[in-house]
Protein backbone atom coordinates (compact mmCIF):
# COMPACT_ATOMS: atom_id res chain seq x y z
CA UNK A 1 0.00 0.00 0.00
CA UNK A 2 1.40 3.41 -0.87
CA UNK A 3 1.99 5.64 1.77
CA UNK A 4 -0.23 9.22 2.10
CA UNK A 5 -0.47 12.12 3.81
CA UNK A 6 -2.90 14.39 4.40
CA UNK A 7 -2.97 18.60 5.43
CA UNK A 8 -5.52 20.73 5.62
CA UNK A 9 -3.81 24.39 4.06
CA UNK A 10 -5.57 27.00 5.42
CA UNK A 11 -6.28 30.11 3.12
CA UNK A 12 -5.53 34.24 4.28
CA UNK A 13 -6.30 37.31 4.46
CA UNK A 14 -4.14 40.23 4.59
CA UNK A 15 -4.63 42.81 7.57
CA UNK A 16 -2.42 44.89 5.72
CA UNK A 17 -1.17 45.32 1.84
CA UNK A 18 1.12 48.02 0.83
CA UNK A 19 3.11 47.91 -2.24
CA UNK A 20 6.12 49.86 -1.67
CA UNK A 21 7.79 50.34 -5.15
CA UNK A 22 7.91 48.40 -8.41
CA UNK A 23 11.34 45.81 -8.52
CA UNK A 24 13.78 45.53 -12.08
CA UNK A 25 12.15 42.12 -11.86
CA UNK A 26 8.95 43.38 -12.93
CA UNK A 27 7.10 42.46 -9.34
CA UNK A 28 6.46 44.71 -6.40
CA UNK A 29 8.04 45.08 -3.21
CA UNK A 30 5.44 44.40 -0.33
CA UNK A 31 5.06 44.82 3.26
CA UNK A 32 1.62 42.83 4.47
CA UNK A 33 0.30 41.22 7.57
CA UNK A 34 -1.25 38.19 6.55
CA UNK A 35 -3.41 35.91 8.78
CA UNK A 36 -4.14 32.48 7.92
CA UNK A 37 -8.25 31.81 8.55
CA UNK A 38 -10.07 29.01 9.09
CA UNK A 39 -11.19 28.16 5.66
CA UNK A 40 -9.07 25.13 4.53
CA UNK A 41 -8.15 23.44 1.21
CA UNK A 42 -7.89 19.76 1.82
CA UNK A 43 -4.41 18.54 0.02
CA UNK A 44 -3.79 14.57 0.37
CA UNK A 45 -0.61 13.02 -1.51
CA UNK A 46 -0.33 9.35 -2.06
CA UNK A 47 3.24 7.97 -3.61
CA UNK A 48 3.36 7.21 -7.02
CA UNK A 49 6.51 4.44 -7.73
CA UNK A 50 7.10 5.39 -11.22
CA UNK A 51 8.38 9.14 -10.76
CA UNK A 52 4.99 10.66 -12.34
CA UNK A 53 3.26 14.04 -10.49
CA UNK A 54 -0.69 13.46 -11.04
CA UNK A 55 -3.28 15.60 -10.21
CA UNK A 56 -7.05 15.58 -9.02
CA UNK A 57 -8.88 18.32 -7.63
CA UNK A 58 -12.38 18.85 -6.58
CA UNK A 59 -14.64 21.60 -5.11
CA UNK A 60 -16.62 21.70 -1.83
CA UNK A 61 -18.80 24.83 -2.40
CA UNK A 62 -16.40 26.73 -4.83
CA UNK A 63 -16.68 26.31 -8.54
CA UNK A 64 -13.53 24.43 -10.14
CA UNK A 65 -14.31 24.78 -13.87
CA UNK A 66 -11.72 27.23 -14.12
CA UNK A 67 -9.13 24.78 -13.58
CA UNK A 68 -10.01 23.16 -16.55
CA UNK A 69 -8.20 25.67 -18.66
CA UNK A 70 -5.10 25.23 -16.74
CA UNK A 71 -2.58 22.84 -17.82
CA UNK A 72 -1.58 20.58 -14.64
CA UNK A 73 2.24 21.19 -15.40
CA UNK A 74 1.45 25.03 -14.31
CA UNK A 75 -0.66 24.31 -11.59
CA UNK A 76 1.09 25.44 -7.86
CA UNK A 77 0.75 22.46 -6.21
CA UNK A 78 2.20 20.44 -8.91
CA UNK A 79 5.16 22.93 -9.18
CA UNK A 80 5.09 22.23 -5.26
CA UNK A 81 5.92 18.37 -5.76
CA UNK A 82 8.33 19.07 -8.50
CA UNK A 83 10.33 20.98 -6.14
CA UNK A 84 10.13 18.88 -3.42
CA UNK A 85 11.26 15.57 -5.74
CA UNK A 86 14.43 17.82 -6.58
CA UNK A 87 15.21 18.95 -3.32
CA UNK A 88 14.98 14.84 -1.92
CA UNK A 89 15.97 13.56 -4.62
CA UNK A 90 13.77 10.76 -4.43
CA UNK A 91 12.58 8.93 -7.65
CA UNK A 92 9.70 8.52 -6.41
CA UNK A 93 6.64 10.52 -7.74
CA UNK A 94 2.86 11.51 -6.45
CA UNK A 95 -0.48 11.78 -6.46
CA UNK A 96 -2.21 15.00 -5.47
CA UNK A 97 -6.00 15.23 -4.58
CA UNK A 98 -7.18 18.60 -3.53
CA UNK A 99 -10.36 19.76 -2.28
CA UNK A 100 -10.87 23.28 -2.76
CA UNK A 101 -13.13 25.73 -0.62
CA UNK A 102 -11.29 28.79 -1.12
CA UNK A 103 -12.79 30.50 -4.29
CA UNK A 104 -10.81 31.16 -7.05
CA UNK A 105 -9.22 34.28 -8.03
CA UNK A 106 -10.60 35.47 -4.64
CA UNK A 107 -7.32 37.11 -3.16
CA UNK A 108 -7.15 34.20 -0.40
CA UNK A 109 -3.99 32.43 -1.42
CA UNK A 110 -6.29 29.00 -2.14
CA UNK A 111 -3.50 28.22 -4.75
CA UNK A 112 -1.07 29.11 -2.51
CA UNK A 113 -2.43 27.02 0.25
CA UNK A 114 -2.52 24.17 -2.24
CA UNK A 115 1.23 24.32 -2.70
CA UNK A 116 2.44 24.66 0.82
CA UNK A 117 0.02 21.95 2.05
CA UNK A 118 2.01 19.59 -0.80
CA UNK A 119 5.08 20.81 0.29
CA UNK A 120 4.43 20.17 3.91
CA UNK A 121 2.54 16.83 2.85
CA UNK A 122 5.72 15.54 0.90
CA UNK A 123 7.96 17.11 3.37
CA UNK A 124 6.28 14.07 5.99
CA UNK A 125 7.15 11.54 3.83
CA UNK A 126 10.06 12.35 1.48
CA UNK A 127 12.35 14.73 4.50
CA UNK A 128 10.85 13.74 7.76
CA UNK A 129 13.78 15.40 9.39
CA UNK A 130 13.68 18.33 7.63
CA UNK A 131 12.16 21.56 9.69
CA UNK A 132 8.85 23.17 7.81
CA UNK A 133 11.24 26.37 8.38
CA UNK A 134 14.02 25.09 5.59
CA UNK A 135 11.43 25.08 3.34
CA UNK A 136 10.14 28.98 3.30
CA UNK A 137 13.42 30.12 1.07
CA UNK A 138 12.93 27.95 -1.67
CA UNK A 139 9.30 27.99 -1.96
CA UNK A 140 9.48 31.72 -2.74
CA UNK A 141 10.58 30.25 -6.14
CA UNK A 142 6.96 29.55 -6.88
CA UNK A 143 4.56 32.38 -5.51
CA UNK A 144 4.38 35.30 -3.18
CA UNK A 145 2.11 33.72 -0.75
CA UNK A 146 3.52 30.24 -0.36
CA UNK A 147 6.23 31.04 1.93
CA UNK A 148 3.99 32.69 4.53
CA UNK A 149 1.33 29.89 4.59
CA UNK A 150 4.40 27.73 4.51
CA UNK A 151 5.68 29.43 7.54
CA UNK A 152 2.27 29.04 9.09
CA UNK A 153 0.64 31.17 11.79
CA UNK A 154 0.51 35.21 11.31
CA UNK A 155 3.43 36.78 9.87
CA UNK A 156 4.90 40.19 8.10
CA UNK A 157 5.71 39.05 4.31
CA UNK A 158 8.26 41.64 2.84
CA UNK A 159 9.88 42.04 -0.54
CA UNK A 160 7.92 39.51 -3.10
CA UNK A 161 6.71 37.60 0.08
CA UNK A 162 9.79 35.74 0.81
CA UNK A 163 10.76 37.73 3.16
CA UNK A 164 8.80 36.01 6.59
CA UNK A 165 8.95 37.63 9.69
CA UNK A 166 6.38 35.62 13.13
CA UNK A 167 4.57 37.89 14.58
CA UNK A 168 4.41 35.87 17.01
CA UNK A 169 7.51 34.79 19.21
CA UNK A 170 8.19 30.67 19.60
CA UNK A 171 5.81 29.16 21.62
CA UNK A 172 4.12 32.13 22.30
CA UNK A 173 0.14 32.10 22.68
CA UNK A 174 -1.77 34.81 20.65
CA UNK A 175 -3.92 36.59 23.23
CA UNK A 176 -7.31 35.81 20.82
CA UNK A 177 -8.47 35.59 17.29
CA UNK A 178 -10.64 38.17 14.99
CA UNK A 179 -13.43 36.70 13.82
CA UNK A 180 -14.76 37.97 9.93
CA UNK A 181 -17.30 37.13 7.56
CA UNK A 182 -15.52 36.84 3.91
CA UNK A 183 -17.94 38.06 0.98
CA UNK A 184 -16.89 36.75 -2.75
CA UNK A 185 -18.47 38.55 -5.82
CA UNK A 186 -18.05 35.55 -8.31
CA UNK A 187 -15.46 37.06 -9.99
CA UNK A 188 -11.81 35.74 -10.70
CA UNK A 189 -9.99 38.51 -10.92
CA UNK A 190 -6.36 38.25 -12.69
CA UNK A 191 -3.76 39.43 -10.08
CA UNK A 192 -0.79 39.94 -12.74
CA UNK A 193 -3.28 42.61 -14.20
CA UNK A 194 -4.23 44.39 -10.87
CA UNK A 195 -0.12 44.99 -10.19
CA UNK A 196 0.57 46.29 -13.10
CA UNK A 197 -2.39 48.92 -13.11
CA UNK A 198 -1.69 49.78 -9.09
CA UNK A 199 0.35 52.77 -7.67
CA UNK A 200 2.71 52.23 -5.29
CA UNK A 201 2.28 53.65 -1.66
CA UNK A 202 3.63 57.54 -2.40
CA UNK A 203 4.04 58.08 1.91
CA UNK A 204 5.45 55.85 4.77
CA UNK A 205 2.76 53.87 6.24
CA UNK A 206 5.08 51.56 8.28
CA UNK A 207 3.06 53.27 11.31
CA UNK A 208 -0.07 51.27 9.99
CA UNK A 209 1.98 48.18 9.74
CA UNK A 210 3.32 48.34 13.05
CA UNK A 211 -0.23 48.62 14.90
CA UNK A 212 -1.79 46.19 13.10
CA UNK A 213 0.92 43.86 14.44
CA UNK A 214 0.34 45.34 17.48
CA UNK A 215 -3.80 44.72 17.44
CA UNK A 216 -2.94 41.23 16.46
CA UNK A 217 -0.72 40.18 19.42
CA UNK A 218 -3.27 41.39 21.42
CA UNK A 219 -6.55 40.20 19.91
CA UNK A 220 -8.01 43.45 19.72
CA UNK A 221 -10.30 43.63 16.88
CA UNK A 222 -11.08 47.44 17.64
CA UNK A 223 -7.20 47.92 16.91
CA UNK A 224 -7.34 45.98 14.19
CA UNK A 225 -10.24 48.16 12.35
CA UNK A 226 -8.30 51.35 12.76
CA UNK A 227 -5.57 50.08 10.74
CA UNK A 228 -6.14 47.50 7.98
CA UNK A 229 -5.43 48.89 4.65
CA UNK A 230 -5.19 47.36 0.99
CA UNK A 231 -2.82 49.59 -1.36
CA UNK A 232 -4.40 47.11 -4.14
CA UNK A 233 -8.30 47.92 -3.38
CA UNK A 234 -9.09 51.65 -5.41
CA UNK A 235 -7.36 49.96 -8.46
CA UNK A 236 -9.25 46.99 -7.67
CA UNK A 237 -12.63 49.12 -7.65
CA UNK A 238 -12.16 51.08 -10.35
CA UNK A 239 -11.49 47.87 -12.32
CA UNK A 240 -14.15 45.21 -10.69
CA UNK A 241 -16.63 47.81 -9.07
CA UNK A 242 -18.73 44.48 -7.75
CA UNK A 243 -16.39 44.02 -5.74
CA UNK A 244 -16.84 47.35 -3.88
CA UNK A 245 -20.79 46.33 -3.96
CA UNK A 246 -20.04 43.75 -1.68
CA UNK A 247 -17.48 45.85 0.31
CA UNK A 248 -20.65 47.99 0.83
CA UNK A 249 -22.67 45.44 1.77
CA UNK A 250 -20.77 44.16 4.36
CA UNK A 251 -20.61 47.60 6.16
CA UNK A 252 -24.40 48.02 5.92
CA UNK A 253 -24.29 44.45 7.37
CA UNK A 254 -22.68 46.20 10.61
CA UNK A 255 -18.93 45.04 10.06
CA UNK A 256 -16.68 47.31 12.27
CA UNK A 257 -14.36 47.75 9.26
CA UNK A 258 -14.33 46.04 5.69
CA UNK A 259 -11.34 45.38 3.32
CA UNK A 260 -10.28 43.99 -0.06
CA UNK A 261 -8.38 41.07 0.61
CA UNK A 262 -5.31 40.51 -1.19
CA UNK A 263 -6.22 41.09 -5.05
CA UNK A 264 -9.10 40.57 -4.48
CA UNK A 265 -12.28 39.24 -5.64
CA UNK A 266 -13.02 38.55 -2.23
CA UNK A 267 -14.14 41.44 0.50
CA UNK A 268 -14.35 40.94 4.39
CA UNK A 269 -15.37 42.51 7.10
CA UNK A 270 -14.38 42.25 10.72
CA UNK A 271 -17.00 41.66 13.55
CA UNK A 272 -16.65 41.58 17.52
CA UNK A 273 -17.70 38.07 17.89
CA UNK A 274 -19.38 34.65 16.25
CA UNK A 275 -22.44 35.74 16.89
CA UNK A 276 -21.64 39.48 15.32
CA UNK A 277 -20.12 37.92 12.35
CA UNK A 278 -23.21 35.41 11.67
CA UNK A 279 -25.28 38.66 12.02
CA UNK A 280 -23.83 40.21 9.47
CA UNK A 281 -23.60 37.47 7.30
CA UNK A 282 -27.15 37.32 7.16
CA UNK A 283 -27.78 40.79 6.21
CA UNK A 284 -25.94 40.23 2.81
CA UNK A 285 -27.58 40.33 -0.70
CA UNK A 286 -29.37 36.34 -1.06
CA UNK A 287 -27.19 34.18 -2.81
CA UNK A 288 -24.03 35.63 -1.83
CA UNK A 289 -21.44 33.49 -1.15
CA UNK A 290 -19.75 34.32 2.62
CA UNK A 291 -18.52 32.37 4.62
CA UNK A 292 -17.56 33.08 8.71
CA UNK A 293 -14.56 32.52 9.93
CA UNK A 294 -11.74 33.15 12.24
CA UNK A 295 -8.16 33.83 11.76
CA UNK A 296 -5.37 31.30 13.22
CA UNK A 297 -2.57 33.65 14.49
CA UNK A 298 -0.37 31.06 16.03
CA UNK A 299 -1.33 27.91 13.99
CA UNK A 300 0.93 26.04 11.74
CA UNK A 301 -0.09 23.20 9.55
CA UNK A 302 0.83 19.43 10.39
CA UNK A 303 0.67 16.56 8.07
CA UNK A 304 -1.39 13.42 9.16
CA UNK A 305 -1.45 10.10 8.34
CA UNK A 306 -1.16 7.12 7.52
CA UNK A 307 2.66 7.79 6.73
CA UNK A 308 3.90 4.31 6.56
CA UNK A 309 1.82 1.23 3.94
Amino acid sequence: MARTATVNAPGKINLTLEILSKREDGYHDLRSVLLPISLYETVTVTERDDGQITLETVGEGVDTSELGNCPPEKNLAVKAAWLMKDISGTSKGCHIHITKRVPIGAGMAGGSADAAGTMEALRALWLPDVDRKQLVEPSAMLGSDIPGLLYGGAILMEGRGEIVTPIFDEGEKAAGCFWLVIAFPGVAISTKKVYENCIPCLTDRSKICDNAIYSVRKGDVRAACRYIFNGLQDTVFNQYPETKRFYTALGNGGALSQMLSGSGSAVFGLAESKEHALEIQSQLPEGTWSKVVQTLPDSVMAAHGPLTP
